[in-house]
């Protein structure tokens, strides 16, 4: 149910058959060897390529990080994109989580 309702929600940009969009969610999942993260019970592959920032929760600039800096559990923003049937993250952005309801 969710890989159609993010497929179904992934409204953005297409050129060449290439779909473009952002996804919210909380990793469930790092696969250090592929290089992949589960947000959304979606594998999004990380690139060398993909930009990985540390939200700055309103005190300053954002901080680069890089894939060993991304946990489980952590709630993030990826700008995706869609290409030979695999998900592939552009940016993604660890959110800050002070206010969680739990």
């Amino acid at each position: 149910m969710h890989k159609t309702f993010a497929l179904v929600t992934m409204v953005g940009l297409t050129l060449s058959g290439v779909m473009a969009s952002d996804m919210t969610g909380i990793i469930g999942n790092i696969d250090n060897a592929q290089k992949t993260i589960t947000l959304n019970n979606n594998i999004i592959k990380v690139m060398p390529h993909t930009k990985i920032e540390q939200d700055s929760c309103g005190a300053g600039w954002d901080v680069s990080k890089k894939f060993s800096d991304l946990k489980v559990g952590d709630l993030v923003e990826v700008d995706i994109h869609y290409q030979n049937n695999m998900l592939i993250a552009k940016e993604i952005e660890i959110k800050c989580q002070s206010n969680r309801a739990y």
